[in-house]
């Protein structure tokens, strides 16, 4: 399809997340001007960020060992909900192509979802995400 974007961590507290990003549309002349320009900006209150369910069990290895097994269950998060109450916001950058009705840019909320599901995979801020469909 030719979309894409990447966001990368500039500065966190206990408090609050912010992400500059760029994205970018290859079926337009002058994309490549785009992928260099980071003016997009993501803010996330720290307290948005789900933290997944964890199970634990001891499994049995075909040796006969047992082991510790810890598997992280994500949770869904509720974007339209954080954006609601303000948890989450958008400057959208310069290479903006496609935004939601209510003028989020298409590019920003696939990035979040990928910081998002990240963080409940690993746990940590992901200090760089990419994306491209």
């Amino acid at each position: 399809m030719g979309y894409g974007g990447y966001a990368d961590l500039q500065q966190f507290d206990d408090t609050l997340v912010m992400y500059l990003y760029c994205c970018y549309n290859v079926n337009n002349n002058d994309y490549k001007r785009f992928m260099e320009i980071e003016d997009g900006e993501l803010y996330i209150e720290r307290d948005a960020f789900a933290e997944p369910e964890i199970h634990e069990k001891i499994k049995k290895t075909a040796s006969g060992r047992k082991k510790p097994v810890v598997k992280r269950i994500k949770k869904d998060v509720s974007f339209d909900k954080l954006f609601e109450t303000g948890k989450i916001k958008v400057k959208n950058a310069a290479g903006t192509w496609s935004t939601t009705r209510s003028g989020i840019d298409i590019a920003a909320l696939k990035i979040l979802y990928k910081i998002f599901d990240e963080y409940q995979e690993t746990g940590e801020l992901p200090k760089h995400i990419s994306w491209y469909c």
